[in-house]
């Protein structure tokens, strides 16, 4: 519960070949706050493709838009081992973190 109390609120990241997808998900009782991703018509509207790295930014964006909307005010992601920040995952992150979402 102690670890739980302290950071609330985690980043879950899913990426398919066809999709990207983004969670925040609250620890205590592991119900999803907010959820984003690239098959909503939001982000098919202006993206040419829905799992580049300019789709994976646009999750990100509306992450952090909508996290704002629900006052989370900064998630914690895990990385899993042998998981490299790069490409996809870092294009989502740092847009999400420009659009006012830290990581903590």
């Amino acid at each position: 519960m102690a670890a739980a109390a302290a950071k609330p609120h985690h980043l879950k990241l899913f990426f398919s070949n066809r999709y990207c997808r983004a969670q925040v998900v609250r620890m205590l009782d592991g119900t999803v706050v907010v959820d984003a991703c690239s098959w909503e018509k939001q982000a098919k509207e202006v993206l040419e493709s829905t799992s580049d790295k300019v789709a994976a930014a646009k999750v990100g964006e509306l992450l952090a838009v909508r996290a704002a909307e629900k006052d989370v005010s900064e998630v914690h992601w895990i990385r899993k081992r042998g998981q490299r920040y790069h490409g996809k995952i870092a294009s989502l992150i740092e847009s999400m973190q420009a659009a006012g979402l830290p990581l903590h």
